[in-house]
C-alpha cells in the first residue's frame, strides 16, 4: 500500500516493551530525532535539558539509564511505560509514558513524555497510529486523560497533537534566579 507521499506503508506492529536490553536502541532513536526546538519544562526539571534550547552533555547515558529503570519495571504495577512500534521487525518509534499513581486528581491521568517516530518511517501515519494505541491503551487501563507537553516552538509537534484533539490548557513559564537568562542561554543553543 502507499500513501500521499508515494512511500510504501509498512504493517507497524505496536506494543508495549519490557525489554531492559532495547534501551541502547531506543536512546539511538530519540537522540536521531532532537532539536533543541523539542526541549520543554519537563526535560529541565528532569535530567535532559540545563537551559531552554541546551541539551545536557551527558544526554545519551542519562536517556539510556531512564529508559533501562522504566523497561526493568514489573509491568503490572509500573507507573512508567514504553510502547514501541516495529515495521518489519526493525525499531520504528516509540512512546514514553508516566502514569500517575497517587490517585489525587479529579480524574486519573497519565503524561505522554515523548513519542518518536524514526525519519524512515514518518509521513506513513506512524506517529497518529502510536498515539491513538497509546490513548486506548490507557483507557483500558481506566486512565481518564493524558496530558502531553512540547517546547514553545515545536510546532510541527503542536500541529500534530491538536489535529488528535489534544488542546492547550496551560503556557508553561520560566525565571532563572541564579541570575541568568533564558535569553543569554537560547543564544547559545545550536539548532
Amino acid at each position: 500500500m502507499t500513501n500521499a507521499n508515494n512511500k510504501t506503508t509498512p504493517a507497524f506492529e505496536l506494543s508495549w516493551c519490557s525489554d531492559p536490553s532495547q534501551a541502547q536502541a531506543l536512546t539511538a532513536l530519540f537522540l536521531q530525532q532532537l532539536s533543541p526546538s523539542y526541549i520543554s519544562h519537563s526535560e529541565l526539571q528532569e535530567q535532559r535539558a540545563v537551559a531552554p534550547g541546551e541539551w545536557r552533555s551527558d544526554l545519551p547515558a542519562t536517556f539510556e539509564t531512564q529508559l533501562h529503570e522504566t523497561l526493568a519495571l514489573d509491568p503490572a504495577t509500573a507507573i512508567a511505560r514504553v510502547a514501541v512500534a516495529q515495521a518489519d521487525g526493525a525499531l520504528a518509534g516509540f512512546a514514553l509514558v508516566s502514569i500517575d499513581d497517587t490517585r489525587r486528581a479529579a480524574r486519573s491521568f497519565a503524561t505522554l513524555d515523548d513519542l518518536v517516530v524514526d525519519a524512515r518511517f514518518q509521513g506513513l501515519g506512524l506517529g497518529g497510529q502510536l498515539f491513538d494505541w497509546v490513548c486506548a491503551e490507557l483507557q483500558h487501563r481506566g486512565i481518564q486523560r493524558l496530558f502531553l507537553e512540547s517546547g514553545i516552538g515545536n510546532t510541527r509537534a503542536h500541529d500534530f497533537f491538536h489535529a488528535r484533539g489534544c488542546t492547550t490548557v496551560s503556557v508553561t513559564m520560566l525565571k532563572e534566579l541564579d541570575g541568568a537568562t533564558a535569553q543569554s542561554h537560547d543564544r547559545r543553543a545550536t539548532p
